[in-house]
């Protein structure tokens, strides 16, 4: 039985991924750009034979009915997948116009995405347009690449006002600060993210929010704008500390679990550490919140009191910390992995960094929070499966939390 084209090409990509020649994605766009090439090329000459009504290898009945003409110079144009050579066909009466590569077309459809993701890594509009001119041949201007990062405004507000699910099974809350002018001076602000894990344990930015500095009163807002836009419950939320955020999480939430994150934990310690002796004081610290139990936790504690007795300051924040540390024994392993610590938002915030750092202060308000939702639109393809564990911690929170949490769910 033959094979459709579309098999055929699949065979060939195994082949080839067999032998080695795709390793990764990249090689996998690279093999679609070199079949688009010859397709598109293929095509071009198809549209100019049904212009004419007769195939390549058939002449004219009329002589005075209009013929090729070979080929205007080649051309690069800019595709989804990459950069690709085509010849567009002439005719003797210049007649012909193409429509599936336009004459004077150097790029197709979804190059503007192109340009927006480079935005969202936090190149200026001088830049976009300088790398697409030397990297793909493609010209464009300084004022066309604005023109499609102002089309990203409206996404923007309909992403920050967007209604949210009823009910997050853990939330991840943390601060960054970044440079914006305000009256033509450069003042560090501060930028709250709110990451959160729904029922099904799919992660998601909740919001974004930017602040002159991070406060207890803030946070309050934050909450409240949580609440506005449909959240109706949190059963964990995990953060670094900050003082008053507690009681701002207990006005909007006050059934939520808080959990101060032991990795910030862990560094206001090491910030008392002596440098000769750091490494083996934080090993200590760390066999008190990895025990199993509040037994073994307490066992490893009088441990490290005995192998660290001159260390005062340092075993007074370990007995202070331990309140914090108590909660999360009283857990199953899977969700003490969970919310000991915010890792998870701590990856989203350097993924965020990455794309302001360096960059001077951002002109306003508005142009940080573009680049911001663009970068977070990026980190939300890569999120396309539940945290690890997530069957095993579903059944836990149904024994934990019953019908507060059973009744947004598909049992």
């Amino acid at each position: 039985m033959n094979k459709d084209i579309n098999e055929k090409i699949i065979d060939e990509a195994v082949k080839k991924y067999k032998n080695g020649e795709i390793k990764s994605m990249a090689d996998v766009e690279n093999y679609l750009d070199g079949l688009l090439q010859p397709l598109m090329q293929k095509l071009l000459d198809a549209e100019l034979e049904n212009h004419l009504e007769y195939s390549k290898y058939e002449h004219s009945k009329n002589k005075k009915d209009n013929t090729r003409n070979g080929y205007c110079k080649e051309k690069n144009v800019q595709t989804k997948y990459g950069k690709i050579k085509v010849k567009t066909p002439r005719d003797r009466n210049g007649s012909f116009e193409p429509v599936l590569i336009e004459k004077g077309q150097t790029k197709l459809p979804d190059f503007e995405e192109k340009c927006i993701s480079l935005y969202a890594k936090g190149m200026s509009t001088r830049d976009i347009e300088k790398i697409l001119r030397e990297l793909y041949g493609v010209k464009i201007s300084k004022d066309q690449v604005t023109t499609l990062i102002n089309a990203v405004n409206e996404e923007v507000y309909k992403w920050k006002n967007r209604p949210l699910e009823p009910i997050y099974t853990f939330v991840y809350a943390d601060c960054l600060y970044v440079y914006i002018k305000d009256d033509l001076v450069s003042e560090k602000k501060a930028v709250y993210v709110i990451l959160g894990v729904n029922k099904d344990g799919y992660k998601d930015v909740l919001g974004i929010w930017i602040d002159k500095s991070e406060s207890a009163s803030f946070w309050t807002g934050v909450f409240e704008d949580l609440k506005q836009r449909g959240v109706q419950d949190i059963l964990y939320v995990t953060s670094d500390g900050i003082a008053g955020f507690k009681g701002s999480l207990e006005k909007a939430f006050p059934k939520t679990n808080s959990q101060r994150c032991v990795v910030h934990l862990a560094r206001n310690i090491y910030k008392l550490c002596p440098k000769k002796q750091a490494s083996k004081i934080m090993q200590g610290f760390k066999k008190i919140y990895t025990s199993s139990s509040l037994e073994a936790a307490e066992v490893a504690l009088e441990s490290f009191k005995n192998d660290f007795p001159n260390q005062t300051k340092i075993i007074k924040k370990v007995e202070k910390f331990m309140q914090y540390l108590e909660p999360l024994f009283e857990l199953p392993a899977e969700i003490r992995k969970a919310i000991y610590t915010s890792n998870a938002i701590e990856s989203v915030n350097s993924a965020l960094r990455k794309v302001t750092n360096g960059k001077g202060a951002f002109p306003s308000e508005e142009s940080l929070y573009k680049v911001l939702f663009l970068r977070v639109r990026e980190l939300k393809e890569k999120w396309k499966r539940p945290i690890m564990n997530f069957k095993t911690i579903r059944i836990q929170l149904i024994q934990i939390f019953g019908d507060r949490y059973t009744k947004y769910i598909d049992m």
